[in-house]
């Protein structure tokens, strides 16, 4: 599942993509979800903003890199929307547990009629806030070194032996960015 941050560029998936595959000395992901973050507007995500990151996956999906593609927290309407609109068809919706106890009715009929998998989850939309990372960093480095990290994306990867359903490794990996000219 990647996880992107704030104003994250499409470049970033190619990039998650391939960071994973190296550390992990593998040459093709089952999986891989997609989790956009709050906007700190609290303007509602949109087709439009799905739909550039969408295409980046598609085109990992076509070099046979990614076998399936699927989101996180798209309501009924948004998940048509893209379904609709993609070439390559989400495999899987997450749906966050804090959002609901039961699966929206609507939901589960079209993810039914589509083929899509629902599966729950309870991470946080925003998994790493910039403040987070600066408070992890602190620890390990100077103060002033700690300042004016953003995340740029996340990652959270299993490892599961199929045939036996064991979860053999699980991590997160994780880029971030500094903004030096804010340093004083």
């Amino acid at each position: 599942k990647i996880f992107l941050c704030q104003n994250a560029s499409i470049d970033v998936l190619q990039e998650a993509v391939d960071r994973v595959l190296s550390e992990l000395e593998v040459s093709f992901i089952e999986t891989v979800l997609l989790s956009f973050p709050e906007n700190e507007k609290g303007e509602e995500l949109t087709l439009e903003v799905i739909k550039r990151f969408w295409k980046a996956l598609e085109t990992i999906v076509f070099k046979e890199t990614i076998l399936t593609i699927g989101v996180s927290d798209l309501d009924k309407n948004l998940l048509e929307q893209l379904h609709d609109w993609a070439e390559v068809k989400p495999a899987v919706n997450q749906v966050n547990l804090d959002s609901c106890c039961v699966m929206p009715k609507d939901l589960v009929e079209y993810a039914k009629l589509k083929d899509i998998q629902l599966l729950t989850h309870n991470d946080p939309r925003t998994i790493l806030p910039a403040d987070s990372l600066q408070n992890v960093l602190h620890e390990v480095s100077t103060e002033r070194d700690s300042e004016h990290w953003e995340p740029l994306w996340v990652l959270r990867y299993s490892i599961l032996v199929k045939c036996r359903g064991i979860v053999k490794s699980k991590g997160y990996i994780l880029k971030a960015e500094r903004d030096i000219r804010k340093r004083k």
